[in-house]
C-alpha cells in the first residue's frame, strides 16, 4: 500500500508540475522551473540478501517494488541580479529516514563575476563523479540507475559550502577546473538498524576536458569522518576495552573498524565516447582510509550502440575491498570472549566488499523529453564479501543475483 500511494503521489506530482511548468514559461525569464522524474518497478535481491542502489534507501529482498527508482524533482532558478542566481531543488522519493533537510537537494547561491568563472555557496550537489550533476535526473543517463558498484559506496547526495569553477575553450576543447570545500552527511540504512554519518572538513578539486564527442574528467577529495552513530558501537566499545593480555588483536581491529576521526581520500578518472552511434563510458576509483568500510576501489565499463531511437547497451562493474583483515584465534588468551570474537568477526565480514555485476538493456528515446528504459542485472558475490548488501545472515558462501527493472524517465 505504501508503495503504491508513493507511486501515484509521484505521478500526481508530474502531471500537476508539467501544467505549473507551462505557467512559468509564459511569465519573466529571470524565474525558471523546470523538473525531471522517474517512474519505475523493480525485482531486486533474495529472502535473506537484500539489495539497494544506495545505502539511503531500503533494501529488496526478492521482491516487486515501485519505490526502489521512482523519484520527482523540481528545480527553481531566479535571476537576484545581473550576475546573481538562487538555485533550489527539491526531490521526493522513497528513503530510509525522510525529513525537510532530505528533501532539499540544492539550496544554493552562485555569482558570475566573469565569463569563465562561477562562485556558488549553500547546499550543492557532491561532485565526485560523471554524473554529479543529474544523479537523480534518470533521463540524463543511459541506464536505469546509477551503477550500484561504482555510486553506492558514496551514498552522499549534497554538501553544505562553497566552489569556485573556473572554465575556457581552449585547443583540445572545452576546460574546467573546480574546487571546492564543506561539510557532509548521510544517514545510512543497515541491516540492523541507521547509521549516521557526518564529514568536515570535505574539500576536493575536479578537472575535466571534453568537446563535442568525447570527455576525461579527474577528481580528488579529502574529508575526516567527525560524527558516527552506528548500530555497531555497543559492539566497538566493548572491543576497546578488552585488555592486551587478553586479546593482543583486539585493539588493532578496533582501530580498523572505528570510523570517527579517520580521513579518507578519494581519487577517480573517468572517460565519455559518443560518436558515430557509440556510447561509450567508464569511470574507476581509489579509496584509501585507516577505516575498514571504506578502503576500496571500484568501476565500470558501460558500452551501448544506438539503432535509431533505440540504445542496446551493457555494463560490467566491480567493488572490492583493499584489504581482508581476519581474526587469529591463536592470539585469544582468556577465556569467555568467543561472544566478542565472533560478533567483531562478522562485522569484519559484513563491511567487506567483494562483487561484481553484468548488465543488458536497452533505452527507447520515444519523446524528445521522455524515455523508457529495461534493464537486467546478474550480480555475483563472494564468501563474506556482501558489504554493499543487506545481510539477514552472514554470508558464508558465493550467491548470484538477479534484478530487472522497468522505469519511464522524464524531464521538462
Amino acid at each position: 500500500m505504501k508503495g503504491l500511494a508513493f507511486f501515484h503521489f509521484i505521478l500526481l506530482l508530474a502531471l500537476l508540475s508539467a501544467h505549473q511548468a507551462n505557467a512559468f514559461d509564459l511569465g519573466t525569464e529571470r524565474i525558471r522551473l523546470s523538473g525531471f522524474g522517474t517512474l519505475g518497478v523493480t525485482s531486486a535481491g533474495e529472502k535473506k540478501f537484500g539489495l539497494q542502489k544506495d545505502y539511503i534507501h531500503d533494501a529488496q529482498f526478492g521482491d516487486v517494488s515501485v519505490l526502489t527508482d521512482s523519484v520527482f524533482g523540481l528545480q527553481l532558478d531566479i535571476d537576484l541580479l545581473k550576475n546573481i542566481t538562487a538555485t533550489v531543488q527539491v526531490v521526493a522519493e522513497d528513503r530510509a529516514r525522510q525529513d525537510f533537510n532530505n528533501i532539499v537537494d540544492w539550496a544554493y547561491l552562485s555569482y558570475r563575476p566573469t565569463s569563465n568563472t562561477v562562485i556558488r555557496a549553500g547546499r550543492m550537489g557532491i561532485d565526485l563523479f560523471m554524473l554529479s550533476e543529474y544523479r537523480n535526473v534518470g533521463y540524463a543517463y543511459l541506464w536505469t540507475h546509477p551503477v550500484v558498484e561504482f555510486y553506492k559506496p558514496i551514498s552522499l547526495s549534497h554538501y553544505e559550502g562553497f566552489d569556485f569553477k573556473y572554465s575556457r575553450r581552449i585547443k583540445p576543447g572545452y576546460f574546467e577546473f573546480k574546487v571546492y570545500g564543506g561539510q557532509t552527511g548521510s544517514d545510512i540504512k543497515l541491516a540492523n538498524g541507521d547509521l549516521n554519518l557526518r564529514m568536515r572538513p570535505f574539500v576536493g578539486f575536479n578537472t575535466s576536458l571534453e568537446d563535442n564527442n568525447w570527455k576525461v574528467r579527474l577528481t580528488y577529495a579529502t574529508t575526516d569522518t567527525a560524527f558516527i552513530r552506528s548500530p555497531a558501537d555497543p559492539l566497538l566499545n566493548e572491543l576497546s576495552h578488552v585488555p592486551q593480555s587478553s586479546w593482543p588483536q583486539a585493539s588493532a581491529l578496533y582501530n580498523r573498524l572505528i570510523g570517527v576521526n579517520k580521513q579518507t581520500h578519494y581519487y577517480s578518472a573517468g572517460f565519455l565516447y559518443d560518436k558515430h552511434n557509440w556510447v561509450v563510458q567508464s569511470e574507476f576509483s581509489l579509496m584509501t582510509s585507516k577505516w575498514l568500510s571504506v578502503n576500496m576501489t571500484n568501476g565500470y565499463l558501460s558500452v551501448g550502440r544506438r539503432i535509431g531511437p533505440v540504445t542496446f547497451y551493457t555494463v560490467g562493474s566491480y567493488a572490492k575491498s583493499r584489504d581482508n583483515p581476519r581474526v587469529d584465534r591463536t592470539q585469544i588468551f582468556t577465556q569467555g570472549l568467543e561472544g566478542l570474537v565472533s560478533a567483531a568477526e562478522d562485522l569484519l565480514h559484513a563491511v567487506h566488499m567483494d562483487q561484481n555485476t553484468v548488465s543488458l538493456g536497452f533505452r527507447w528515446d520515444l519523446h524528445p523529453r521522455a524515455a523508457l528504459k529495461a534493464q537486467w542485472d546478474h550480480t555475483w558475490v563472494r564468501k563474506h564479501g556482501g558489504g554493499l548488501m543487506l545481510l539477514k545472515e552472514p554470508l558464508d558462501h558465493n550467491i548470484t543475483l538477479n534484478t530487472f527493472s522497468l522505469n519511464l524517465n522524464f524531464v521538462f
